[in-house]
């Protein structure tokens, strides 16, 4: 039996916070729609357009923007669940798009992810005991006992009692199982977790408990995070950095005290002063952004975000700029940003 899988990892996995364990360089991925309107042939949804970005050992990067920017199809590539268009993804040092069958089968030990919805990505027909030692036996880890105590130990790791084993998904509550998503991802003592909205399906308390429970393990375990979903109050609590998506690009990315203290992208800016203040007598400037978004197959010449910027110029419409180092650590896509 591989020991170091079945309990708690050492603490020479987290040699140095500042190496990092995952690098992504350019990446792409275009969706083909067929043939179009009118004849048209070659149209593509331009869902990940050039995204690049570190991830170091032992650090949660939150990854945010509104619905259809590319996070959850960047956090599948990074995963190698969907093949990209062009680009590199390196773990670990390891090009992940050159690796074999065989091999992704073997760093597929080292990457796991939640889903979003606790339940669709539960089997209805398997009981929980039986999810939890399926990724043990598919790897061959441990004999029948050993496999069994390790599915007890990681309820017990998710605040679950482990004589829950013989139950079925229906029979919890979303909380639940999605406590029993992260037991699932924690299973092969992965080195990197993407966990995907895994509490935009929850009540707020329950929220709470969920995001509480994700940073005792990333503390415990030393793991690294793409901590992706749409909310910057979630991401607050629990990034180290955050990094921000528009129409398939990163427009902001910084340490999360500096985004949330003083953004430096308009599109950052607004969703921002989205985020509800609990006190009622303190009112909030709200930035509502008017224009139409635009079509991720038909991308307008410029910056993207030009159509809805409250604070564009002319020139905005010269180029779509990158995303370049503004202050030491702190990164933004504009032209106006200082």
């Amino acid at each position: 039996m591989d020991a170091g899988t079945l309990t708690r990892p050492d603490s020479t996995r987290d040699e140095s916070a500042e190496t990092a364990l995952l690098s992504v360089k350019n990446l792409k991925k275009y969706f083909p729609v067929g043939d179009g309107l009118f004849g048209r042939k070659n149209l593509r949804v331009h869902a990940v357009d050039g995204v690049s970005f570190d991830l170091k050992k032992g650090e949660i990067l939150g990854l945010v923007g509104e619905s259809g920017c590319g996070k959850s199809t960047t956090g599948r590539l990074i995963l190698r669940l969907l093949e990209p268009t062009s680009g590199e993804i390196r773990f670990m040092d390891e090009n992940i798009f050159e690796a074999g069958a065989r091999r992704m089968r073997e760093l597929r030990r080292e990457m796991q992810i939640i889903f979003q919805d606790p339940y669709a990505s539960l089997n209805p027909r398997m009981t929980i005991g039986a999810t939890l030692e399926e990724p043990l036996i598919i790897h061959r880890i441990g004999a029948r006992d050993e496999r069994r105590a390790r599915v007890r130990q990681l309820l017990e790791k998710v605040g679950l009692d482990p004589e829950v084993v013989n139950r079925y998904p229906h029979e919890f509550s979303g909380g639940q199982r999605q406590r029993i998503g992260v037991a699932r991802a924690l299973a092969l003592n992965p080195k990197l977790i993407v966990a995907d909205e895994p509490v935009s399906s929850l009540d707020v308390s329950i929220q709470a408990q969920v995001i509480n429970l994700l940073e005792d393990i990333q503390e415990e375990y030393a793991l690294s995070m793409i901590f992706i979903a749409h909310d910057l109050n979630v991401v607050r609590h629990i990034s180290d950095r955050v990094a921000v998506m528009y129409l398939g690009r990163i427009v902001e990315l910084a340490q999360a005290p500096d985004l949330y203290r003083q953004p430096l992208h308009p599109y950052t800016e607004a969703l921002l002063t989205a985020i509800p203040i609990p006190d009622p007598k303190i009112k909030r400037n709200r930035i509502l952004l008017e224009g139409d978004l635009p079509s991720p197959v038909n991308l307008p010449p410029g910056c993207r975000f030009y159509s809805r910027c409250p604070k564009r110029i002319p020139d905005c419409l010269k180029e779509d700029p990158p995303l370049v180092q503004i202050r030491p650590g702190h990164w933004a896509a504009c032209i106006l940003a200082k």
